[in-house]
């Protein structure tokens, strides 16, 4: 009995060493989570106040909506250079085809996080932001994967 057990174990540990890794597991799936994590709180926190007017001068409340919004943007930093990693370690060739834009918006948020984290703001610095998240969006669908803008319930919000 021993001998079959140790056999059976050493044949599970030869099988478990030839399967892949496991941080390739769902790659498409887990990059998808992360970009729109990133989305999510480019468009709730920056875009939305934005086109509201909450970054205007005179409007109530606009240095917490422009400090909210620059840390919202450094949060999507962290979110899109995690979907980068995801990309680049992927053998998927839409996901090593989308993450050459990745770096270009992973850039802008940055640059443009600081600026509003620091209480600055310039209308044409999210009008930038948009079209390099559009970039990205117009990258994706013109590899055959389109980026949409699902609504989705969060449960118990």
């Amino acid at each position: 009995m021993k001998k079959i057990s140790l056999a059976l174990a050493l044949a599970f540990m030869l099988f478990a060493a030839t399967v892949g890794r496991s941080d390739a597991f769902l790659d498409k799936t887990r990059f998808a989570a992360h970009l729109g994590i990133a989305y999510f709180a480019f468009h709730h926190w920056v875009m939305r106040p934005y086109e509201q007017g909450s970054f205007v001068k005179g409007a109530p409340h606009r240095i917490a909506s422009i400090v909210k919004g620059g840390a919202a943007l450094l949060f999507a930093v962290h979110e899109v250079r995690v979907s980068q990693k995801i990309a680049r370690n992927s053998k998927d060739p839409l996901l090593q085809k989308l993450n050459g834009g990745l770096g270009n918006l992973a850039t802008s948020f940055a640059a443009i996080g600081q600026k509003l984290k620091g209480g600055q703001f310039s209308p044409s610095d999210v009008s930038d932001l948009n079209g390099s998240a559009a970039a990205v969006a117009s990258s994706a669908a013109a590899d055959g994967a389109p980026i949409r803008d699902v609504p989705a319930a969060i449960p118990g919000l």
